[in-house]
């Protein structure tokens, strides 16, 4: 009896959202940057610093959030979306606008980002086969 090779398994979207994870964790990542460039002069640097730190932690925190418990993915959207919101009067004009957006639009595609059901491969079979 010939072994014939499996067939390719269908490609599925992704199972966690991976995009808007990305999208925070950049948004964190231009915000804290000027700040901690200097670490020494944080203190001197004022509140705006110490926010953008703070807001950067938190884009931090929604973004491993997002990927390691994809069905908080829409609680960690609405944190990351609030965050970049409040960068905005609260840290250098949210980072230049630039952590702003970034935030605004990974908080939005953790907020549409929904779980796919996952299939048993004996469903994958039952449902490949064609109906009698």
């Amino acid at each position: 009896m010939p072994v014939t090779p499996a067939a390719p398994a269908p490609r599925r979207p992704l199972d966690r959202p991976v995009l808007a994870a990305v999208a925070m964790t950049a948004a964190a990542i231009e915000l804290a940057y000027l700040p901690l460039r200097r670490p020494r002069l944080l203190g001197l640097q004022g509140v705006g610093a110490t926010s953008s730190v703070l807001i950067a932690c938190g884009l931090l925190a929604c973004a491993a959030l997002a990927l390691w418990r994809p069905g908080r993915a829409r609680a960690a959207g609405a944190g990351a979306l609030v965050l970049g919101l409040l960068s905005c009067p609260m840290s250098n004009l949210g980072g230049f606008l630039i952590g702003m957006l970034l935030a605004v639009l990974g908080g939005s595609l953790a907020l549409a980002w929904r779980e796919t059901p996952r299939h048993t491969p004996e469903e994958r079979h039952a449902s490949a086969e064609p109906a009698p």
